[in-house]
């Protein structure tokens, strides 16, 4: 029996998966066949510190977690680009494992089950609305399970710290008998605040909070989503969509954001942008 190419797209910042269930998935998978790609979407290495070990073992990849401020839904629109690019790059690949957030899968499991590939799932919440439509299901014991979903490389124990006592009000002096001149009141002493510096176990972070910004990038996934560059049909929206990213990177880079920004998640998802644009020149 020919071995399965399995590749596993998994979306660590909207399902809870923790490094048992994540282990317990990875076995089932390799007694299926062999892992050969595998992509972690809104990875964050102090959140997500338990896959660290085999992200650089292997050589997996990360996509950044990216928020946006009017979203819909949980599905991280990326794994339907990075599926459908992996379909004409990698045509050696004949399984697809998808670990998503909550949303419409059905537009890619049936672009996927369409180019005769096999599609498993997992016992996640967010899958059940798509549940029939895959080939294979796994269940893990532990998913959802957050005891160690999410540890921080900076965790520290939270030990109680007594609370600084409120400075007493001055109390004016009693007059002296003498002088006619009341010395000044007694001001209070300065009590510095206390600060907490035991950190959070993790602190949700925005990578671009710009509504335009995420409205172009929702749209230019539905767009890639709905071409095939496996033949010539569509050329001028192929086309169009092309120019539109180049426009958009161009645009982003000399306003010091896209390729330049200070932000390193933003410089990966630009960089994203421009390898789709690549793939996409590469096809037509």
């Amino acid at each position: 029996m020919k071995e399965r190419k399995i590749a596993l797209l998994l979306d660590v910042d909207n399902v809870k998966i923790g490094g048992d269930a994540f282990n317990e998935l990875y076995e089932k998978l390799q007694s299926m066949g062999d892992v050969v790609y595998c992509k972690f979407y809104g990875y964050n290495d102090r959140k997500h510190i338990y896959l660290s070990e085999v992200i650089s073992q292997y050589g997996y990849e990360t996509a950044p977690f990216m928020r946006f401020k009017k979203r819909c839904s949980q599905l991280d629109s990326r794994i339907i680009v990075d599926a459908v690019r992996l379909v004409y790059t990698k045509p050696e690949i004949d399984t697809y494992c998808i670990v998503a957030g909550e949303g419409d899968l059905i537009p890619l499991l049936v672009e996927l089950k369409s180019s005769g590939k096999s599609v498993i799932d997992i016992n996640s919440e967010y899958q059940e609305m798509n549940a029939h439509m895959f080939d294979t299901h796994i269940t893990l014991a532990r998913i959802n399970d957050n005891s160690d979903a999410y540890v921080s490389k900076n965790r520290k124990p939270t030990t109680a710290r007594p609370k600084a006592a409120a400075p007493k009000k001055p109390v004016a002096p009693k007059p002296a008998p003498a002088p006619a001149v009341a010395p000044a009141p007694v001001q209070p002493a300065y009590v510095a605040p206390v600060v907490d510096d035991v950190e959070d176990d993790y602190i949700e972070e925005t990578a671009y909070d710009n509504d335009q910004l995420s409205e172009m990038l929702k749209d230019i996934t539905d767009r890639y989503s709905e071409l095939d560059f496996s033949d010539n049909s569509d050329i001028d929206k192929k086309i169009d969509l092309i120019r539109d990213i180049e426009v958009l990177i161009d645009d982003e880079t000399a306003k010091g954001e896209g390729l330049n920004s200070s932000n390193a998640d933003i410089r990966q998802i630009f960089v994203e942008l421009q390898n789709i644009v690549d793939d996409m020149r590469n096809a037509l």
